[in-house]
């Protein structure tokens, strides 16, 4: 059973809820990875520690002694009578007592109980205890757990199996929320919705739950299955389910579908914005949107006097969807009985060209069961779409297009051609759909031409059992496209020279086998689930950025181009995704980092416009990188429109520092640097040196009125002033961005060195005045030795969760729930996500400390494990990012420790953990990190100071890592178990590589190979 837990936990949430004390419990479990509630529920501990919860009761304490001693002294001399103490219970176990004397222990019990009214009776097996009187049982416990996990939404099922009494407790909270099944060997009065009749059930249950959880939307690692047809859950699956290419992206949708509460088909361009003003609380706002294109993917059939299909007015029987990640194809099979009788089977497969960008697809196979007659196909190219995904950005303008024409080419081909009516970008979709059928079989086509659509309705001569094939290929051109006249001649061009969906499907496949060879990742072969979903990750990153992007002027947004979230807009995620990419594609990441630097004169108006020199980036970018932020956002649960500060988040600049010295690190491009890097990161230290101001009392500098990553605090309570003071990550982060800005310009080549300090006239004073700032900044402590998320975090009151847990879904946006019920997060030590925290993440703890040491900041191994403890209880993960962080951060004291962290990360988008935000584009940021975890955390991996760094510490759940990277030209295959780790370059003719472990240092030649054993003490 011990072992079955353990195996159970690298894949769900478990806790042990039991009446013995948490220690007891602990000692006798002995699993790490798991989570333990004694004492029915007044000691909870999370796995590992991720949280901890022992106060609740603390006054009882003295009441619980007393009674302690009265049953010691009762029991004396009582053969069998055991008294069992427990930090929060005292228990009189009674079961060995002869039957004859149990009278008096009970008569005892009751004296105890009198003489100490604090304390509650209760009952279990032969057992009598006393407890703290307060409203709070295993029930609660479960959903107090519960809500620390984030667990409350629909998408997640509790489930609890108990044998005791007071497990009843716990088996009534669950009604309507989860499910309870009791462990007894006859029937008995029960709330528990099922009945095992023994342990050796329980044990087959787990192991069968085991299995369904490996197998659950997966046939393979290379496959997100799902088995059957879920109106409510259908944008989720179309957001994970999206096709792209780097060029454009197409959501999952049926072929048949329309937009509506159900599905929402989208495709989407990289980079095609449009601006639309809107009024909001009697002002006019203007946003930014990547938009919503006219709909190529529209299929659908109806059999003679029936009704278009539609999966909810028919019977289903058979349904299966999957994506195939290893081709980069979306296929669907469904069978279904239709209200006439008549039982169809339908197959349809999908793709987005990984060769030709502006090429998709689509292959639909109806066969009629036990029907023959007439049927009509329903090929369109719709463009009355809006940008409506997103529930509150709907009382925006959201209506893009405009169309200026349709028509038809040939027989089989219609065209759509639309513009954006602000920035004027002209799109044309032409798409060819062909009819294969049994020689002979009637087809007859008609134009359908209605306002904003284009398409055909094809009668076609059905005959039952006879497959009758439909492909559609659609090409989508944009006037932003390379090497083009005009839309429209270049989509039929396109069309007419492009073969069928099989020639398309064969070579779209191979071209992503060649993708995988590249990116592809192999764990521990015993972690299915964890396999699968990394791939998964990866496939989105893949989908995103591509060859196909790195000659476009784009960037990648949060969301990636499978939803309309923050409405396509570049922030500063790319910090999480960058580094995936700098070791798989560094030609991606400088694509990447030149859109940046093709915005780099807007971010100068930027800094000038509000008084200060160099580049201020925006929060939000889009197609010209002005500043896209809103300036107020809708609250779904007060359906208010407040104040939105997020602009002042003006540390994105610092994240693209962060970036540009990465990709350097990485790849050691100095032309790069020599012709933009460089530029970037003294006009973005100049902006923060000219924000800065000297403190006299200090004798420091300080930066005021900011926000760090932690969206919560726009500013102090009471008051409607935004910003906060001396945020501590920004700090560091703009000390450390100096000093790499003076390190760049020393590395240049000598010329380059001139030439831009020419350039942008850098003399030796402001250089000077650069170092100086970098080395005095402030950063704020409170306690013993905990940085301070921003100067008086410590001075706000703590926030009581257990009273909102039971009435919502999640937790994870306090500030919203706050604001709804009249309070302000302003006033709490709550955090939506890591922010201190976040230099953790960046930096190895040695390098942390080296530079604050720099700034005259001692900060012990020990202040650091306080910070992250202090912080683990205060953080609402109202971002998916922060789950991401915090994995990386225990790993750093305790690698075994971010284990359940990297599991909810894994887990944010497939189960959609935050309540439904994942239908709205999937979190690319979080998918890049959990990578990244398991390719540069558990490996230990760094790139600084000209060398490849490793410490491998492996999760206990990890037995062995395989991935291949690229550094410095070498195309490197790291593998890596417990006992030693072997390095493979598979490159000739550079130079060779700099390979450090713990202070060793090796040299790998080109095409050489190394291999280094591991300090086993030190990575269990």
């Amino acid at each position: 059973m011990r072992k079955t837990l353990g195996r159970l936990s690298g894949r769900l949430p478990v806790f042990i809820v039991t009446g013995r004390g948490l220690g007891d419990i602990t000692r006798l479990i002995g699993l790490d990875n798991i989570g333990y509630a004694g004492s029915h529920g007044f000691e909870i501990e999370g796995p590992l520690g991720t949280f901890v919860d022992k106060d609740r009761g603390a006054e009882y304490l003295g009441a619980l002694d007393a009674a302690e001693r009265e049953l010691r002294s009762a029991a004396e001399g009582i053969e069998g009578a055991i008294v069992e103490r427990k930090r929060y219970g005292v228990s009189l176990h009674y079961r060995l007592v002869k039957p004859s004397e149990v009278p008096a222990l009970e008569r005892a019990f009751d004296r105890a109980a009198c003489d100490h009214p604090g304390l509650r009776k209760t009952y279990g097996k032969m057992v009598l205890e006393l407890r703290p009187d307060l409203e709070w049982g295993k029930g609660d416990a479960v959903l107090s757990i519960m809500g620390r996990l984030n667990a409350g939404g629909s998408n997640i099922v509790p489930l609890f199996i108990g044998d005791d009494l007071t497990d009843e407790d716990a088996f009534r909270a669950l009604e309507g929320r989860g499910i309870g099944i009791v462990v007894s060997d006859h029937p008995r009065p029960t709330a528990a919705s099922y009945m095992l009749s023994d342990v050796a059930e329980v044990q087959v249950l787990l192991e069968r739950l085991i299995v369904a959880f490996d197998s659950e939307g997966a046939a393979g690692s290379w496959s997100l299955t799902y088995g059957y047809y879920e109106p409510d859950k259908e944008q989720l699956r179309e957001a994970l389910c999206t096709l792209g290419n780097g060029y454009m992206a197409t959501r999952g949708s049926a072929p048949e579908s329309t937009a509506g509460d159900e599905h929402y088909p989208g495709t989407y361009i990289a980079g095609i914005y449009n601006r639309l003003e809107s009024e909001v609380r009697g002002r006019v706002i203007e946003n930014e949107s990547n938009v919503n294109l006219p709909n190529w993917s529209y299929l659908s059939f109806r059999p003679e006097g029936g009704e278009w299909l539609d999966l909810g007015k028919v019977s289903i029987e058979r349904y299966r969807q999957e994506l195939d990640m290893r081709n980069g194809v979306l296929v669907r099979e469904v069978r279904f009985t239709d209200r006439q009788g008549r039982t169809t089977t339908l197959r349809d497969r999908r793709l987005v060209s990984m060769v030709t960008p502006n090429l998709a697809a689509l292959e639909l196979t109806i066969t009629p069961e036990n029907w023959s007659g007439k049927m009509t196909v329903r090929t369109a190219v719709d463009g009355n779409v809006g940008n409506t995904l997103v529930a509150r950005y709907r009382e925006l303008n959201n209506r893009h297009l405009d169309i200026l024409g349709s028509g038809t080419d040939g027989q089989e081909t219609v065209w759509l051609e639309v513009e954006t009516n602000q920035s004027k970008v002209r799109v044309t979709e032409a798409a060819r759909t062909r009819v294969f059928a049994p020689e002979g079989t009637f087809v007859r086509r008609s134009q359908l031409e209605e306002s904003g659509l284009v398409g055909q309705d094809i009668e076609i001569g059905a005959a039952q059992g006879r497959p009758l094939r439909v492909e559609k290929v659609a090409a989508i051109r944009s006037s932003r496209d390379r090497a083009i006249s005009d839309t429209l001649t270049a989509s039929l061009d396109l069309l007419a020279h492009s073969g069928d969906f099989e020639s398309l499907l064969q070579d779209h496949s191979h071209r992503w086998g060649v993708r995988w060879s590249r990116y592809g990742f192999e764990v521990d072969p015993g972690h299915l689930w964890i396999s699968q979903i990394l791939n998964l990750h990866i496939f989105h990153l893949l989908e995103n950025t591509s060859l196909h992007s790195i000659d476009l002027d784009v960037g990648i947004a949060p969301r990636g181009l499978a939803g309309e979230a923050y409405r396509g807009l570049i922030m500063w995620d790319e910090l999480f995704i960058f580094p995936f990419l700098n070791l798989h594609g560094p030609d991606l990441t400088r694509s990447l980092l030149l859109y940046r630097y093709r915005r780099l004169q807007m971010a100068r108006w930027a800094a000038r416009e509000q008084g200060y020199q160099g580049a201020l980036f925006p929060w939000m970018s889009g197609s010209d990188g002005r500043e896209r932020a809103q300036t107020v956002h809708l609250n779904p649960l007060s359906g208010r429109w407040i104040p939105d500060n997020t602009r002042l988040e003006q540390h994105v600049s610092l994240a693209i520092a962060y970036n540009v010295w990465q990709y350097y690190q990485v790849t050691g491009d100095l032309s790069f640097m020599s012709l933009y890097g460089t530029e970037l990161l003294c006009e973005i230290a100049r902006f923060w040196v000219s924000r800065c101001q000297y403190d006299e009392a200090r004798g420091r500098y300080v930066i005021l009125k900011i926000m760090g990553p932690d969206e919560f605090h726009e500013g102090y309570p009471g008051t409607e002033e935004a910003g906060v003071d001396n945020n501590a990550y920004t700090n560091v982060m703009v000390s450390w961005t100096l000093h790499r800005a003076l390190e760049a310009l020393r590395e240049l080549p000598l010329q380059h060195h001139r030439d831009i300090r020419t350039e942008l006239r850098l003399e030796d004073q402001e250089l000077d005045r650069w170092k100086d700032i970098a080395d005095r900044l402030y950063v704020p402590f409170h306690g013993d030795g905990i940085m301070s998320q921003f100067e008086g975090y410590d001075n706000l009151k703590e926030l009581d969760l257990e009273k909102y847990r039971e009435r919502y879904c999640t937790l994870h946006r306090m500030d919203r729930i706050l604001e709804a019920e009249g309070d302000s997060i302003r006033n709490y030590r709550m955090s939506k996500q890591a922010d201190a925290l976040m230099l953790l993440y960046l930096f190895s703890e040695d390098e942390l400390r080296e530079h604050l040491g720099r700034m005259g900041y001692g900060w012990s191994p020990e202040a650091v494990r306080r910070t992250i403890e202090y912080y683990s209880k205060r953080t609402a993960h109202g971002s998916t990012l922060s789950r991401v962080v915090f994995a990386w951060v225990l790993s750093r004291y305790n690698r075994e420790g971010s284990w359940n962290h990297f599991l909810d990360a894994l887990r944010s988008d497939v189960s959609d953990i935050q309540c439904g935000t994942t239908h709205e584009g999937i979190h690319l940021g979080a998918m890049a990190s959990t990578v990244d975890i398991v390719q540069r955390c558990y490996s230990g991996l760094e790139t600084r100071g000209d060398a490849l760094l490793f410490d491998p510490r492996l999760p206990t759940e990890l037995k062995r890592l395989k991935f291949r990277i690229e550094y410095r030209r070498h195309l490197v295959e790291v593998e890596i178990d417990r006992e030693r780790m072997h390095l493979f370059s598979r490159t000739g003719g550079v130079e060779p590589i700099s390979i450090g472990y713990r202070g060793r240092m090796f040299v790998l030649e080109p095409g050489g190979e190394l291999e280094v054993l591991l300090d086993r003490e030190e990575i269990s």
